[in-house]
């Protein structure tokens, strides 16, 4: 880092509005900028940590009309329980905002008017995927097709999630619609306004080459830059989002890609105006007395290296540009699978809340972050690295040196300095620590830290203080003690901060470990502070929690699902969404009351098959009684079930 530097800025990626984020997601974005912006405010720098909810684009469009819901109620939803999450997590975030707020949208809208007024925005005609069964244009998530690079089947219209490359929807080998599954795609001209990475080529790689890119953040950049930079498209034919700033694009809307990156700017510029101090953003946005970190996982490498850092050279206002990418690989569930809410595998933020408390997740998750492969989550894993290193070696040698001194020497520290041994380790994995720190390696420095853990309990026993009331051996292991705990603070602060109490030491900094420990008096009586996990009875819960809502195949077996006929079809008086039908099933007529008349007309249903629950309890629904329940099926447009042939009416289905 730069000596002129006064300033850190950490921008962790922002979480989508679609869903809470796994453990995947939040290792490598919101904790990891939560580690940095505690490490570099203990180093004595002003730190800011900025993030947000990613409120648009056609992920949450599509997962909002799965849910009957509109966009802007999926999203508040959603970030309502991320904020939860985050303090959950204890992670320290100035300013956590949603691309929905008034300052971003104005900052967006803005920077692309600079953005066109340079030269670097123009507009053109083209073909686009469109889907003639629901008439809509198809971009990015609303289509799903064979990738051309690497044949993954279910890659996606803007990105493989398979081998990482960025992709046109049109490009997509065997296309359907997310939305009704069709096949009949064509291609409908529309016009689109593009950023023009080409004519930004030259300064895009003067920056690149001035900043010290490293693993996979400079192999990804690295390749895209070989590849060739082309214009990319930065509006989307689609209803939720950003209205495009451009003469003659009404009815566009700035594409999310083109959009969330800007958010560190706005949400700097918000925390600030929040606070009164109107022009203090620019303090971290421009000038080099700012350093700049960026963590995410590597599917947003380009964006930060290439896409991000074009659009604010091509706004011409002279923004300080990235200048640390720490991204991470994919911390995978166990064997490699993806971690997935409806397939019910893998552990999420919220999950992992409710099953141990955070200091353990953050130990475990930062102890691992996946930096130069991916990672497979292992209960094994967890078992070794919570209860050897963290409980065993970590907390128990904390424990055991403070209550050998509560109890031999009355609570207080021998005032004698620290042995050159004892003093010459700790600074040397304080320098360690530093290093791995500022070159993005969280995991690295933690592991130092654990290291320094073991040395400590090697030197506690050779010295055996209770046999030999050795003083200054003492003094060296609360030394040890107090170093290891201030240097775990950035990674598990509320674990620091008992312990911290407990010798009474007030405001620090990280230097702070480097400081010997004699004469410090105890404030009380030293606790355990963390207990041991019993991985077995978790991998229980975790069990519990992940089959809940399931049910048997014997209670399934209870069901009476069966075809049965509508015979005839009548409004109900004063409901706009119900039909009452009566219905044919075999040995016995049934009447429904049915909330299918906005997607079906009465002539439409008589006489047709469909899938019947012929055992439910009767309800009175609008003063109709109810006997039995239609099955149908809803992606944001409902569908009865029928059979795909004639079959006679009380047919189990099977």
């Amino acid at each position: 880092m730069k000596p002129e530097v006064k300033r850190v800025l950490v921008c962790s990626a922002w979480p989508y509005g679609s869903g809470v984020p796994h453990l995947g997601n939040l290792i490598a974005c919101l904790l990891s900028g939560d580690v940095f912006t505690r490490f570099y405010r203990m180093l004595g720098y002003e730190a800011l940590h900025v993030s947000g909810t990613d409120a648009h684009g056609t992920r949450i469009e599509y997962e909002a009309h799965k849910r009957g819901i509109s966009p802007r109620e999926l999203v508040e939803e959603v970030h309502e329980r991320i904020v939860g999450i985050i303090k959950g997590f204890d992670i320290a975030i100035d300013n956590y905002t949603i691309t929905e707020s008034p300052t971003h949208i104005e900052f967006v809208t803005e920077i692309y008017r600079q953005m066109d007024v340079n030269g670097y925005i123009f507009s053109r005609e083209e073909e686009r995927a469109y889907c003639n069964g629901c008439r809509r244009f198809l971009a990015d998530r609303f289509i799903v097709g064979t990738c051309p690079y690497c044949s993954y089947p279910n890659a996606l219209g803007n990105q493989c999630e398979a081998c990482g490359r960025l992709l046109e929807p049109e490009q997509l080998l065997t296309p359907r619609c997310a939305f009704c599954s069709s096949t009949d795609i064509v291609r409908k001209v529309t016009r689109h306004w593009y950023l023009d990475l080409e004519k930004l080529a030259p300064k895009l790689l003067q920056y690149v080459k001035s900043r010290d890119f490293r693993g996979n953040v400079k192999l990804f950049t690295e390749r895209m830059i070989e590849a060739g930079l082309r214009p990319r498209a930065v509006t989307r034919d689609i209803s939720w989002g950003i209205p495009a700033p451009f003469k003659g694009a009404t009815g566009k809307v700035i594409y999310v890609w083109a959009e969330a990156a800007l958010g560190y700017v706005s949400a700097t510029i918000e925390y600030f105006r929040n606070r009164g101090e109107e022009e203090r953003w620019r303090d971290f946005w421009f000038g080099d007395e700012v350093w700049q970190v960026y963590t995410q996982g590597k599917d947003n490498i380009p964006f930060h290296t290439i896409f991000f850092p074009a659009q604010l050279i091509a706004s011409g206002q002279g923004y300080h540009l990235p200048d640390q990418i720490a991204a991470t690989e994919y911390l995978n569930w166990i064997g490699g699978e993806s971690f997935s809410k409806t397939r019910r595998v893998g552990i999420y933020a919220d999950e992992a809340l409710e099953l141990l408390p955070a200091v353990y997740w953050r130990f475990y998750l930062l102890y691992h972050r996946p930096e130069t492969a991916d990672v497979n989550f292992a209960w094994e894993d967890f078992d070794r690295t919570i209860n050897a290193v963290f409980v065993n070696n970590i907390a128990n040698f904390v424990h055991r040196v403070l209550s050998f001194v509560w109890s031999r020497f009355d609570g207080k520290v021998p005032e004698v300095p620290t042995e050159g041994v004892v003093r010459d380790e700790i600074q040397r994995v304080y320098e360690r620590v530093l290093r791995f720190v500022e070159e993005g390696s969280l995991a690295s420095a933690l592991k130092e830290i654990a290291k320094l853990s073991v040395f400590g309990n090697e030197y506690f026993q050779h010295k055996a203080p209770w046999q030999t009331e050795d003083k200054e051996a003492v003094a060296s292991a609360v030394h040890l003690a107090k170093a290891l705990s201030i240097l775990l603070e950035p990674f598990v602060p509320s674990f620091t901060t008992g312990v911290l109490e407990t010798i009474e030491l007030g405001p620090h900094g990280l230097a702070d470990a480097l400081r010997g420990a004699e004469g410090l008096e105890l404030s009380r009586k030293p606790t355990p502070p963390l207990e041991h996990v019993d991985v077995e009875a978790l991998k229980g819960r975790y069990r519990e929690m992940k089959e809940a809502g399931l049910i048997s195949i014997e209670e399934f077996q209870k069901l009476e699902l069966v075809v049965g006929r509508i015979v005839s079809v009548e409004e109900i008086p004063g409901a706009d969404k119900l039909y009452k039908l009566i219905l044919d099933l075999g040995e016995r007529k049934a009447q429904a009351v049915a909330g299918i008349k906005r997607h079906y007309h009465r002539e439409e249903l008589v006489g047709k098959l469909v899938a019947v629950v012929a055992n439910l309890k009767p309800a009175t629904i609008r003063g109709v009684r109810s006997e039995c329940m239609i099955l149908a099926a809803s992606d944001g447009t409902l569908a009865v079930l029928t059979p795909d042939r004639e079959v006679q009416p009380g047919t189990r289905i099977r």
